[in-house]
């Protein structure tokens, strides 16, 4: 498997999604800069008790090989979420329409 670089540069709309999902009491723990096969974020919602795994993408951003790898590996045992808005995330979470 392809690893990322060690400290890869976020997508620029990840330091918004961080704040606006705090915004929202969710607990955001940003580990993008792990490098390996670490997604962005671990978001969980202290209130439901759930977390999730979250990948951000910028309008445009594609999933890189290893990114794809790694969901299609994990996702049918893990929350997942490629996120492109924060509403991604809180409907995910069932936080939102």
């Amino acid at each position: 498997m392809t690893k990322r670089p060690r400290h890869a540069k976020p997508d620029a709309n990840q330091p918004d999604m961080v704040l606006a999902l705090r915004r929202c009491g969710l607990c955001v723990i940003i580990v993008s800069d792990l490098g390996g096969d670490a997604l962005d974020l671990f978001v969980g919602d202290p209130v439901a008790g759930q977390w999730c795994q979250v990948e951000v993408k910028d309008e445009d951003g594609a999933l890189t090989a290893s990114e794809a790898e790694y969901i299609a590996r994990w996702s049918p045992h893990l929350p997942i979420v490629v996120a492109r808005h924060p509403a991604d995330v809180l409907r995910a979470m069932g936080r939102g329409g």
